[in-house]
C-alpha cells in the first residue's frame, strides 16, 4: 500500500467492516472475522500486522491470499462487494493495538489505534482517507463489559459467554475505533439528548469523576455554539486507562485518558485540576476536529492536534475563567514549541510523511504548540469573529469526510477577506521561526527579520509576519513579509511594544538604550511582561543576550507580583540552577524566597498552584527550608493540596528515607498521590538513593506510563543530574523496547536528556552512535546549546 497518497491504490472505496471478535480474556487472545466490503480495481493489500489469518473468502468461495510482516495480499482482481477473513491474534504487552493495561492484581484489555495501530486488531485499509461505517459484535466471559463507539445495540449471555452487538457507527477512519474489555464501573449523566459516561476499572468510588462530567458538559455546550454543529454520536464515554503511553485518546465516542486525568476530589491540587479539564476540553475538541472532519493524510496530523489544543485553550477560558488559561498556554505551549523550532534540527509544521514508522515522531510540540500559536496568530490577525465563521463553514463542508490544511486556509481567507493563504502556507512549510531586530533611529523604527537559531549564527530567511505593536498606548501592526522594513512610528514617541500580548510566533530584540527604555515606559500586561523573559532567555540560550544583561533584566521583575511573570521567571531559574547550580543557587534562592512571600498572602486558585510550584522548588536549593517543609509529613492529610508536593519533597531531601517513601507510595490510593512520592523518591540529596529510585521505576512496580516522569522528576534535581544521565545510558534499550511505537522516549531525550547530558557531550555523541534512535539529533543540538550556556555561566567572576 502506499502510505503517502492514494495514488496507484487498487482500492477506490471502503464502505463497511463488519466485526467479530471472541475474546479470551484470561489467555489474552482472540479470534475474530471481518466482512469488508469495497470495491477495487485489481488485487488488493489489506494492513495486518501481528494477526494470524486463518481464511479469505468471497460467499462460499475461498480467495488465494498470502500474508506478509505487515499486510495480507488477496486475489481479487477487479471486485466490489463483501470479503470474509477470519484471523487470530494475541493482546500486546505494550501500549499499542490491543493491549493489557495493568492496575494492581487486575486489568483490563484496551485499544490505542493511532496512528497506525488498527492494523494490529484486524486486516483493514488503515489510511485516514478511507472512512466507512463500523458495526461491532464481541464475544467474552460473563462478568465483562464491553465498550465501543457506540451504545450497546443487544446484550445476551448463552454457553457461559457473553455476546454484546453494537449500534453501527457514523464514517469514520480506523485509528478512531474503539473497543475496551474489562470489569469497567460505569457512571451516568447527560448533555441534552447525548448519554454521558464515566468507565474505570477500580472499585466504586475510587476514582471521583463528578468534575470531568462538569468539564465535558462545558466545553460540549461551547464547542456545539462555536462550531455550530451539534455534538454527533448519541453517547460520549471517557475512559480510564490504567496504562497509557500518551495523556488520552479521541475515539469517537469513546475517549481514553490516564486515569489521573479523570479523577478531582478535595484532595486534588489545582495543578491537576487543570490538566483535567485542559485535556477534556482538547479531546472533546477532536470529536469535531479530526473524528467528523480528518485529514486526508498524516502529513497533516498537526492541524488535528494544533487545532484541538487552541481549541481546548478556549473552551476552558470559557468555562474556568478564574484560571486565565491563555497565560498557560505561551507559557507551555508556545515556549515549548519555541524551545523545539529554534534548533536546526526541527521539521515543517506540515512535515512529509514517507512511511508509518515516521508518524509517531510527529506528535511533538510543533504539531501541537507551533500549531496552536500559528491558529491564534492568524486569529488575532483576522478577528476571532471571522475566524469562527471559516472554521464552521469548513467543518459543515467536509463532516464525514477528509480534508487537507489548504481547505481550511481557503475557508479562513473567504471569511476574512484577507491573504490567509499566503501566509499559512509560509509557515507551515518552513522550519523555525524568526527573529525581529528592532532599531530606532532618525525617528524612524527599522525592522529585520531572520532565522531564530538556538545554536546562534545567522540565517537569513523571510516569512510574512503578522508584526503587532503598541505605540504610546495605541495599537498598530503591519504584515512584515520582506527582509526589512521601516515603521513610522511619530517623530517622539513616548513608548514601544511589539508583538502585542505576544499572540505572534516571533522573537523581538530590542537594539539600542532609547528603544529599551520605550519599551519599559509602556503599560505591560502579563503576556507583554512573559514575552520579555521569554525572549531574554532565547536571547540568553543564542548567545546574543550576555548572562549579566539578561540577570540584569530579571532582576527589573524581582518584585512582580502577576501569576505569568512570576512562573516564568521561576522556570527559567530551575533550569538555569541545574545546569550551573553553583553559580546560580543564590540567585535562584533570592527569586523563590521573595516570590513566596508574595503568594503566601493570594487565595486565587492560579496563586494556590505557582506557591506548590515554587515552594517545590526552593526546597531543592535551601537546605532549611526543605527541613521546615518535611517536618509537615506527619499532618500531610490535613496540608493543601498543591502544598503537599513540596512537603514530600522537603521529607526526602532532609531525611533521606528512602523505604518510607517507597511504604508511603505503595499505600496511595490515587495517580496523584503515587506521582507526589515518586517525585520525592527523586529529590534526595544523595545521588545513589536517586539512582535507586530510578531503578525501582524499572522494577515493575511503578506505571510503565510513569517511568517517563522519574526521569522528569530526577532531571530537575541538580545533584542527580550526571547519575541520571548514566542511568539513561545504561537503560535506553529497555526504555526504547517500553515505549516502542509511541515516540515517548524521543520527547524524553528531547526535553530531559539534553539537561542530565550537560558535561558529557562526546559520551552522548557516542551513544547515539551506537544507539541512532529518533530525535538523537535534536537531543544532542540541544545538549550542546546547554553545555555552552552551563559553561558560560560557571566562567562568571
Amino acid at each position: 500500500m502506499q502510505v503517502a497518497s492514494l495514488t496507484g491504490q487498487p482500492v477506490q472505496l471502503v464502505r463497511q467492516y463488519d466485526l467479530f471478535f471472541d475474546i479470551d480474556f484470561t489467555g489474552l487472545s482472540f479470534t475474530g472475522k471481518v466482512t469488508v466490503d469495497l470495491d477495487t480495481t485489481g488485487d488488493i493489500s489489506l494492513d495486518a500486522v501481528g494477526l494470524q489469518v486463518k481464511s479469505v473468502k468471497h460467499g462460499n468461495r475461498n480467495l488465494p491470499y498470502k500474508q506478509t510482516s505487515n499486510a495480507v495480499e488477496i486475489k481479487t482482481g477487479k471486485f466490489s462487494g463483501p470479503l470474509d477473513i477470519e484471523f487470530n491474534g494475541k493482546v500486546s504487552e505494550n501500549f499499542t493495538g490491543f493491549y493489557k493495561a495493568s492496575y494492581g492484581d487486575g486489568y483490563i484489555l484496551t485499544t490505542h489505534l493511532e496512528a497506525v495501530q488498527a492494523r494490529k486488531l484486524f486486516p483493514c485499509l488503515d489510511h485516514p482517507a478511507f472512512k466507512a461505517v463500523f458495526k461491532l459484535v464481541v464475544r467474552t466471559g460473563p462478568d465483562l463489559k464491553v465498550i465501543s463507539n457506540m451504545p450497546v445495540e443487544s446484550e445476551e449471555v448463552r454457553a457461559n459467554k457473553k455476546v454484546v452487538s453494537f449500534k453501527q457507527t457514523p464514517k469514520m477512519s480506523t485509528y478512531l475505533f474503539y473497543l475496551g474489555v474489562g470489569k469497567f464501573v460505569e457512571e451516568h449523566s447527560r448533555h441534552g439528548t447525548t448519554h454521558l459516561y464515566a468507565a474505570h476499572a477500580r472499585p466504586k468510588g475510587s476514582i471521583k469523576t463528578e468534575f470531568s462530567f462538569e468539564a465535558a458538559q462545558k466545553v460540549l455546550d461551547y464547542y456545539e455554539s462555536y462550531f455550530q454543529i451539534p455534538y454527533q454520536l448519541p453517547k460520549l464515554h471517557q475512559v480510564a486507562v490504567p496504562e497509557f503511553a500518551y495523556g488520552a485518546m479521541e475515539n469517537w465516542g469513546a475517549i481514553t485518558y490516564r486515569e489521573i486525568l479523570m479523577h478531582v476530589d478535595q484532595n486534588t491540587s489545582v495543578r491537576a485540576k487543570k490538566a483535567v479539564a485542559g485535556v477534556i476540553a482538547h479531546e472533546i475538541a477532536h470529536m469535531w476536529f479530526g473524528d467528523l472532519v480528518t485529514m486526508k493524510w498524516w502529513d497533516d496530523i498537526w492541524l488535528n492536534e494544533s487545532f484541538a489544543t487552541f481549541m481546548g485553550h478556549h473552551a476552558v477560558d470559557q468555562g474556568y475563567p478564574q484560571w486565565k488559561v491563555w497565560q498557560d498556554f505561551v507559557r507551555t505551549q508556545t515556549s515549548g514549541a519555541m524551545g523545539r523550532d529554534g534548533l536546526r534540527s526541527t521539521h515543517p509544521i506540515e512535515a512529509r510523511v514517507k512511511n508509518p514508522e515516521e508518524i509517531e515522531e510527529l506528535f511533538d510540540e510543533i504539531s501541537y504548540g507551533k500549531g496552536a500559536s500559528i491558529l491564534r496568530m492568524i486569529e488575532a490577525y483576522i478577528g476571532p469573529d471571522k475566524f469562527q465563521k471559516g472554521v464552521a463553514k469548513y467543518l459543515e463542508k467536509f463532516r464525514y469526510s477528509n480534508a487537507a490544511g489548504q481547505d481550511l486556509w481557503n475557508h479562513l481567507q473567504e471569511a476574512s477577506g484577507t491573504d490567509v493563504n499566503r501566509i499559512m502556507e509560509a509557515w507551515i512549510s518552513k522550519p523555525g521561526f524568526p527573529i525581529i531586530t528592532a532599531t530606532f533611529s532618525d525617528k524612524k523604527l527599522l525592522l529585520e527579520q531572520e532565522r531564530f537559531l538556538q545554536a546562534g549564527g545567522i540565517e537569513k530567511q523571510i516569512w510574512p509576519v503578522p508584526v503587532t505593536m503598541m505605540v504610546d498606548g495605541k495599537p498598530q501592526g503591519l504584515l512584515l513579509d520582506k527582509e526589512k522594513a521601516q515603521v513610522n512610528i511619530g517623530p517622539s514617541p513616548k513608548s514601544l511594544k511589539l508583538n502585542i500580548d505576544q499572540t505572534g510566533f516571533y522573537i523581538v530584540h530590542y537594539q539600542g538604550r532609547e528603544l529599551q527604555d520605550l519599551v519599559w515606559k509602556s503599560k505591560l500586561s502579563p503576556l507583554d511582561k512573559w514575552g520579555l523573559i521569554s525572549d531574554a532567555k532565547a536571547l540568553l540560550l543564542s548567545g546574543r543576550m550576555p548572562i549579566r544583561e539578561y540577570l540584569s533584566l530579571l532582576e527589573r521583575f524581582r518584585k512582580d507580583e502577576e501569576y505569568l511573570p512570576m512562573f516564568e521567571i521561576s522556570d527559567q531559574l530551575e533550569l538555569l540552577h541545574v545546569l550551573a547550580p553553583e553559580k546560580m543557587r543564590d540567585t535562584s534562592r533570592r527569586f523563590h524566597t521573595d516570590q513566596l512571600k508574595t503568594l503566601q498572602a493570594k487565595t486565587d486558585e492560579n496563586s494556590m498552584m505557582l506557591k506548590g510550584i515554587v515552594a517545590g522548588r526552593l526546597t531543592m536549593i535551601d537546605d532549611a527550608y526543605a527541613k521546615e517543609q518535611g517536618s509537615k509529613i506527619k499532618d500531610l492529610a490535613s496540608v493543601d493540596p498543591d502544598m503537599k508536593r513540596p512537603v514530600v519533597m522537603g521529607y526526602a531531601r532532609s531525611s533521606n528515607d528512602h523505604n518510607g517513601l517507597i511504604d508511603r507510595f505503595k499505600k496511595s490510593a490515587t495517580d496523584e498521590e503515587r506521582l507526589r512520592y515518586l517525585e520525592g523518591l527523586a529529590s534526595f540529596n544523595k545521588p545513589d538513593l536517586v539512582t535507586k529510585a530510578l531503578d525501582y521505576s524499572l522494577s515493575g512496580q511503578v506505571k510503565k506510563q510513569d517511568v517517563r516522569n522519574m526521569v522528569t522528576y530526577a532531571t530537575a534535581n541538580a545533584d542527580a543530574r550526571s547519575v541520571t544521565w548514566g542511568w539513561f545510558k545504561t537503560n535506553i534499550e529497555k526504555l526504547e523496547k517500553m515505549y516502542e511505537g509511541t515516540a515517548q522516549l524521543s520527547s524524553i531525550m528531547r526535553a530531559y536528556i539534553s539537561i542530565a547530558g550537560v558535561g558529557h557531550v562526546d559520551e552522548a555523541e557516542s551513544l547515539f552512535n551506537r544507539y541512532p534512535v529518533p530525535a538523537a539529533d535534536a537531543t544532542l543540538e540541544r545538549l550542546r546549546i546547554y553545555d555552552r550556556l552551563a559553561r558560560g555561566i560557571m566562567a562568571m567572576p
